[in-house]
């Protein structure tokens, strides 16, 4: 009889209250389950948010990486022709490619680049100018040369780039 009487006690030392194991033995409440998606649905968002402003981003840089290299062929076929070659005429800036707005601008479209315009100027630059001491008159020894490129597209897509240079009259 002792043993068993040890039994018992161990047996029920161990039990859990009834109602201990009908809890552990249900499901989730409906607070739990809505909190839940609550909580899943505030996670994707945010994830969601990153990926469309990380496609955005990219399609920023993207955009400044086509206008900076237009930029800069640009600035590179104007260097080629040299100080005396760096002027706006229709040699240099044929008409379907080109637009010569003045004596000093041309216009330019760019088709990568959703309503892409870019513009160039050629002037002497007042500033770099030296005066001939026999003459008085200025050298015209530099002229500065601006590109900027602008483009269109949503509100946040759209952008400008601008390079400019200095090229020399050397003797």
């Amino acid at each position: 009889m002792a043993n068993r009487n040890r039994t018992s006690r161990l047996t029920g030392a161990f039990r859990a209250p009834r109602w201990g194991r009908a809890r552990a033995c249900a499901g989730f409440t409906l607070i739990e389950v809505l909190v839940a998606a609550m909580l899943l649905s505030i996670g994707l968002v945010g994830v969601s948010s990153m990926v469309y402003y990380g496609v955005l981003s990219h399609q920023k840089s993207a955009n400044y990486t086509i206008a900076a290299q237009k930029a800069m062929q640009e600035i590179e076929r104007i260097r080629d022709g040299g100080y005396l070659g760096a002027t706006v005429d229709p040699t240099r800036f044929p008409y379907p490619a080109y637009h010569t707005v003045d004596s000093s601008t041309v216009r330019f479209g760019v088709s990568e680049l959703t309503g892409g315009q870019g513009t160039i100027t050629i002037a002497e630059d007042s500033e770099a100018m030296a005066t001939n001491p026999g003459t008085g008159q200025p050298y015209l020894n530099m002229k500065q040369v601006n590109v900027m490129i602008a483009w269109g597209g949503s509100s946040s897509l759209g952008g400008s780039y601008s390079l400019a240079t200095l090229i020399s009259n050397r003797p």
